[in-house]
């Protein structure tokens, strides 16, 4: 059962990736935190608030990637296959795809996050829809982080900014179809795909 941050970090180092909420073929933070299956919203379970606060560190660890991944839920993925999402994330191919049908203000955000490299955002802001639909096509990396007033911010950065010269040459080495087998080999076969960006 997971009770703290060491114990969450321990779960997705052994599982390599950890939902946050359930999703099929992989292990989710609320189930370890509530020690099994959650019935109803996993917000008014009596262990709720302690979920919600393990998913907030986590977003903003360095020590785990958070990523839209299973069935577009939130994903935790252990450093053993950053190099993998990096590649996929990367893929030419995938990004036209998750390119199309973006909206004016979803292209105006990735323009800015492209060319400023970061762009924080409050949790809650006009943009909120666009990073949304950014995170979801993996089109940039998102973590969390707490602003001197005590608030969650948003941090957007563009893959290649977030990426390690390390993580970048293990990624350069995978070929796209390998990388993606990695993945799902990872998420359990990703049952149900690992969203409507990556095929």
């Amino acid at each position: 059962m997971v009770r703290t941050e060491h114990d969450a970090l321990e779960l997705i180092h052994q599982n390599r990736v950890v939902t946050e909420v359930p999703a099929l073929g992989t292990p989710s933070l609320v189930e370890a935190v509530a020690g099994g299956p959650v019935r109803g919203s996993w917000r008014a379970h009596a262990k709720g608030r302690l979920m919600y606060r393990l998913g907030r560190i986590l977003r903003a660890s360095d020590e785990v990637l958070s990523v839209r991944l299973v069935e577009g839920k939130v994903a935790f993925v252990d450093p053993s296959l950053w190099a993998v999402v990096y590649r996929v994330a990367m893929e030419p191919s995938r990004r036209r795809r998750s390119l199309e049908g973006l909206s004016p203000q979803a292209r105006a955000l990735l323009t800015a996050v492209e060319r400023d490299r970061e762009v924080r955002l409050d949790k809650d802001s006009e943009w909120t829809k666009a990073r949304e639909t950014l995170e979801e096509r993996l089109l940039v990396h998102v973590s969390e982080t707490e602003a001197e007033t005590g608030r969650h911010v948003t941090v957007l950065r563009s893959w290649r900014d977030w990426v390690s010269p390390t993580v970048k040459e293990a990624a350069e080495s995978l070929t796209y179809e390998a990388a993606l087998e990695r993945l799902r080999e990872a998420c359990g076969g990703a049952p149900t795909g690992l969203g409507a960006w990556v095929p």
